[in-house]
């Protein structure tokens, strides 16, 4: 199975999101070297993860090369797609509650939400930009994980369809137990089948 990431909290954000990414592709990394392959594509990647998974032979990392370093969200956000294709992903996983643009047509998609207020927002315009892309990743995706039953209420009430939010979490959202790894793959599973 080769699922795809967008990790750009897995190699920039040294919060509980970004520890709870990497826990997540680590955990399944370790435990499914067999039948799993990680892509992880970040738009760059700060200097204390740069050797994070190298130890790991079914995990690979894909950033920005050539022109596209000039403008890294584009490569994200509308180049990403051809990658994808190239490398056969048949599900890609937006950690950050996000999705490249037009990523339905090509594989099967499923984004985290960990809550509908609970980006950290630096001004107003990152505020809205967010707002923005999370709503397209929520119309977009196969599958919209809530952490929490919580989460899932806040999801209906931004009416987002209920027949495709699945439940994936613990008491404590950020935690990632054998029973979430189990969840998250058996709907990658799903979702390739």
């Amino acid at each position: 199975m080769l699922v795809g990431y967008d990790a750009n909290n897995v190699f920039r954000n040294a919060d509980e999101l970004g520890e709870w990414s990497r826990a997540l592709i680590e955990g399944l990394a370790s435990r499914r070297v067999a039948d799993y392959r990680a892509l992880l594509f970040s738009t760059r990647i700060k200097s204390a993860y740069k050797t994070y998974y190298t130890s790991y032979a079914n995990v690979s990392t894909f950033v920005p090369e050539g022109s596209s370093k000039l403008f890294p969200a584009a490569w994200m956000r509308y180049r990403l797609n051809g990658w994808l294709t190239s490398e056969k992903v048949k599900v890609f996983h937006g950690l950050n509650e996000e999705l490249p643009y037009g990523i339905g047509r090509s594989v099967k998609t499923v984004v985290t939400c960990f809550g509908v207020d609970a980006h950290h927002q630096t001004s107003m315009m990152d505020s809205l930009l967010w707002r923005r892309r999370m709503r397209y990743a929520w119309r977009a995706a196969d599958v919209i994980v809530a952490v929490s039953e919580e989460v899932k209420q806040q999801l209906l009430e931004a009416e987002v369809d209920e027949k495709r939010i699945v439940v994936i979490g613990e008491k404590n959202p950020f935690e990632v137990s054998e029973r979430v790894l189990d969840q998250y793959y058996q709907l990658y599973q799903k979702l390739v089948d």
